[in-house]
């Protein structure tokens, strides 16, 4: 349409130049007219393909809005809790919808100060469920889970969450520089406390090597880094949070054998006086630890 409009203003106005009636330059700005004016229309096709996908969106985010959350803060909670304390989960069962399986049945966990616990299971035997249980992202249904004698329940969640930093498989890097993502964990850090985390994540080495230093972006989603480097990322920055309770989901998924096993070592002497539940299914750090917890899928 746009190609056979300008044609056309072109015709009319060499005719009209033909006879007299329009001066030649006139001609050049029609044409430029007519392309300004499809111009302002051309992006309605698209927006037309995107809107149904906005609208779905759109859906999407007022259910979730509507929605009740199942957590909440209680109306009296109690203190943060403060120094070493136990972290307890007993007899607990849950499930993260109602009619859906559960995901835990029947578990229970002591976490004492300054011990340091390993987990092991298959995948889908819930030990990812155990840390959404600690963090207090899902309540129990059966059971419960306390801190320092008093049920979790009784807690904020924010202060929960700052007495228990978590390494996770899943925790999320911004498009930002690799300081600022560690910097999220404790805002005041200096730059030795950043290398001095990195180093213990064993990435430190790699870090320097590149050309902005700790100022490299890691992209969306920490997608400029391999499998590997992010993990190392989200490791240091819970090191760095310097929490009673550390964490550690599947921190040597995407490494060797040999660099699994000092990153381990390494760890566990970092952290030493804090207490560490390491969520693993390779060997590396059972021989460092206080306890082994085997964790089986709940039976239907």
């Amino acid at each position: 349409m746009t190609g056979l409009t300008v044609a056309g203003v072109l015709a009319l106005g060499v005719t009209a130049h033909a006879d007299g009636r329009l001066d030649r330059v006139l001609i050049a700005m029609l044409a430029l007219l007519a392309l300004a004016a499809f111009e302002a229309v051309q992006p309605l096709t698209e927006s037309f393909r995107e809107l149904g996908a906005t609208v779905a969106a759109g859906r999407r985010i007022l259910e979730l809005t509507d929605r009740e959350p199942r957590v909440v803060d209680p109306t009296d909670p109690l203190p943060a809790p403060e120094g070493r304390f136990t972290i307890e989960v007993e007899h607990v069962r849950a499930r993260y919808a109602p009619g859906e399986a559960p995901a835990l049945d029947g578990f229970s966990l002591r976490l004492e100060p300054g011990r340091r616990v390993v987990m092991v299971g298959r995948s889908g035997a819930g030990k990812t469920t155990v840390v959404n249980l600690l963090l207090r992202f899902i309540d129990p249904e059966r059971g419960r889970v306390t801190l320092g004698g008093a049920d979790l329940r009784r807690y904020r969640q924010k202060d929960i969450r700052q007495a228990i930093a978590v390494a996770g498989q899943d925790a999320h890097l911004f498009s930002a520089s690799i300081r600022e993502n560690l910097r999220l964990a404790r805002p005041d850090a200096s730059d030795a406390e950043l290398k001095a985390a990195l180093r213990t994540a064993r990435i430190l080495d790699w870090v320097q090597g590149l050309p902005g230093g700790l100022d490299t972006l890691v992209g969306e989603e920490g997608r400029e880094l391999s499998g590997g480097q992010r993990q190392r990322i989200v490791l240091a920055r819970a090191l760095l949070a310097d929490a009673p309770v550390l964490v550690l989901d599947e921190p040597t998924a995407h490494l060797d054998p040999p660099t699994a096993q000092a990153l381990v070592e390494d760890v566990f002497a970092a952290s030493r006086g804090r207490t560490v539940l390491l969520i693993t299914h390779r060997p590396e750090g059972l021989d460092r630890a206080d306890e082994v917890v085997v964790l089986r899928e709940p039976r239907p």
